[in-house]
């Protein structure tokens, strides 16, 4: 794979992603709740990617339900589910779950923040600046690594339901957390759906998309 470090988009909009992990390792409390929630595996794995490739292969996608997807991609054929997603990830599978589940996040935001805290809020949600340390920083992490917004202002509510996990329940067993392999997934239909409705610069999850290319070749090798 022809590697970028960013991808230039339409209009001019510049969508950077992380290429490794070093952003990430500078700072040891995101790294400790990371680790703790078994999600530094997947960052570390991260190692550039190409933006062509990324949109060829969104543009191949095709949901065929809320837990497969099949992509018709170069000559390979993948099919993708969360626990397809969970391997070669090394991202514990979860419970399925929706960034959409409005109630939930809201319930998630509430609960997150103590009662001395104060925080910013606008129309969208909360300015990520406004956040507490660490949290400031473990939410722009949580963006840059796995939701892969984009833009970085703002925590949105579906944000806190991760954020909530990591200050008040990383100590429950992984198969009761949120599953990251299935909003994995869940992201990935819908980049390709917005791709194929002409919205380019919603393209994401870059490297992720580089892993299981690279996961396909070498099945297609064998």
């Amino acid at each position: 794979l022809r590697l970028r470090k960013f991808c230039i988009m339409p209009g001019g909009f510049i969508r950077r992603e992380p290429t490794d992990s070093t952003r990430l390792r500078r700072n040891p409390a995101v790294v400790d709740l990371f680790t703790r929630a078994q999600w530094m595996p997947f960052c570390d794995k991260l190692q550039g990617y190409d933006d062509e490739v990324a949109e060829e292969f969104l543009q191949a996608l095709k949901p065929e339900s809320k837990t497969l997807a099949t992509v018709s991609f170069r000559g390979l054929s993948l099919q993708l589910t969360p626990e397809h997603i969970s391997r070669i990830t090394e991202l514990p599978m979860g419970l399925p779950w929706d960034k959409e589940e409005r109630k939930q996040s809201q319930q998630a935001k509430k609960e997150f923040f103590p009662p001395e805290e104060s925080f910013t809020e606008d129309k969208n949600g909360v300015k990520r600046a406004s956040l507490f340390p660490p949290w400031n920083e473990v939410s722009l992490q949580i963006m840059k690594y796995i939701t892969c917004e984009g833009r970085y202002s703002i925590v949105y509510a579906y944000h806190f339901r991760l954020l909530n996990e990591l200050r008040h329940q990383i100590d429950l067993p992984a198969a009761q957390r949120l599953s990251i392999p299935y909003f994995l997934l869940q992201s990935l239909m819908e980049c390709s759906t917005k791709l194929k409705d002409g919205i380019p610069d919603q393209i994401a999850h870059h490297g992720l998309v580089k892993l299981l290319v690279e996961d396909a070749l070498r099945s297609y090798k064998v």
